[in-house]
């Protein structure tokens, strides 16, 4: 049986029609063309070795992504040649990734990065908010390059561990969720995808809902700026991930925390409702807070190795 903290969402009461999620005309055209670019741009993988310790070695990883962006962060790849799975993953907003050798003593080979303007691969940005970069064009948006920095990370650790590597992983938590699930969407290059609370989903609905990080970013710049909302908005309907999901055909396993004021619930059951996939919903009464019922994203954290481990999606009250 599901435990009490864990529901499949049912309910549709507050989900947005598809109508009220603006999806543009040329979405597909935009990121066909944007994968095209960022094809003709080297890798230039950069690697610096590191120490091994029971098996397993870490290293300084670098390579170049969209316009050239020099993105940096680290492997943690097993000596043995026994094929194992790979986790990819990037950090929440203005964070940076610390290197998780637990997952690799887990059995993963795993490769974190920190995304273009955060951590270790610094760029302009904007004074008022990274998400406010380039704000202006879909094209010049800092999160086209971010999308494509986590599609580059994944095919460049599938590069540096192979043959041994048997899956892959597309994680991420909030913003690194949202990017998991438009790198995997637009891409189609892991095997599996797992997004606890991933943030940009509904993105009208997070102009009312959000009172806290990039969300709050965006209706500040546009109280400040309000001839600026119809351009704003428009930008941002090309890194809306509710207009990614359907395209996402791997097994995919979505946290939502029911009371959240960076990430909203109805937001995440706007990316979560237009999933086509096979997927799992697991439902915690908080995150993003210092809930003491914090600590049960700990049965996330055992359900997607278990689902990494195994090669398939395991629904609540299976057993292993």
């Amino acid at each position: 049986m599901p435990r009490r903290h864990e529901l499949f969402m049912r309910s549709r009461s507050s989900v947005p029609p598809s109508s009220a999620i603006a999806r543009p005309i040329d979405f597909d055209t935009f990121w066909r063309d944007t994968l095209r670019e960022l094809a003709r741009v080297p890798a230039a993988i950069g690697i610096d070795d590191g120490d091994s310790q029971a098996s397993i070695t870490q290293l300084v990883v670098e390579f170049n992504s969209l316009g050239g962006q020099r993105v940096h962060g680290y492997l943690l790849r097993w000596d043995d040649p026994v094929p194992r799975p790979l986790v990819v993953y990037t950090h929440g907003y203005n964070g940076r990734v610390d290197v998780l050798r637990p997952w690799a003593e887990a059995g993963f080979h795993v490769l974190g990065f920190d995304t273009r303007g955060f951590g270790r691969s610094p760029c302009a940005t904007h004074p008022d908010g990274w998400i406010l970069t380039g704000i202006g064009a879909p094209r010049s948006s800092i999160l086209r390059g971010a999308v494509c920095d986590y599609v580059r990370a994944i095919t460049v650790a599938r590069a540096l561990c192979a043959p041994r590597v048997s899956r892959t992983l597309a994680y991420g938590f909030s913003f690194a969720g949202a990017m998991a699930i438009m790198a995997e969407a637009v891409s189609g290059t892991a095997d599996m995808v797992t997004a606890g609370v991933p943030s940009l989903g509904w993105m009208a609905g997070r102009r009312h809902l959000v009172r806290l990080g990039s969300g709050k970013e965006v209706n500040d710049y546009i109280a400040a700026h309000p001839q600026r909302e119809s351009q704003v908005m428009h930008t941002l309907a090309y890194f809306d991930s509710a207009n990614f999901a359907a395209a996402i055909t791997k097994p995919t396993l979505i946290g939502v925390g029911r009371k959240d004021i960076v990430v909203p619930a109805e937001t995440v059951q706007a990316i979560s409702d237009r999933l086509q996939c096979e997927h799992r919903v697991m439902t915690f009464p908080y995150s993003h807070s210092d809930h003491p019922d914090e600590r049960l994203w700990l049965q996330f954290e055992q359900a997607w190795q278990l689902m990494l481990t195994q090669g398939r999606l395991v629904q609540a009250g299976t057993a292993g």
